[in-house]
């Protein structure tokens, strides 16, 4: 590179710079601390969105639904008892998962 294109080169980016000043940088605020949460909070239960329900603040993996929610979710469906979201359940005997025995 000869020192005619780099004086060009140099001219050029002064007078990008002079077209686009800097950002001004905006001044950081840190986030107010929130006071410390004591005692039992009252919410509502994720799933039904209408029951309430409490725990403590101090536990670590607070729970998200009600007992009633909680309690539905848990049982899984028993064969005679009650319905089920399927028209029709087949049980299969025998072998595992990929194996290919099914009757």
């Amino acid at each position: 590179m000869d020192a005619k294109n780099l004086a060009v080169l140099m001219q050029l980016k002064k007078a990008m710079d002079a077209a686009n000043p800097p950002a001004i940088p905006t001044p950081f605020e840190p986030n107010p601390e929130k006071p410390q949460k004591t005692g039992w909070i009252v919410k509502n239960c994720r799933f039904c969105k209408t029951t309430k329900f409490r725990y403590r603040a101090e536990w670590v993996n607070p729970p998200v639904m009600c007992e009633g929610c909680r309690n539905e979710r848990k049982t899984r469906y028993k064969p005679g008892e009650g319905d089920t979201l399927y028209a029709e359940t087949k049980v299969f005997h025998g072998g595992g998962p990929g194996t290919g025995r099914r009757k």
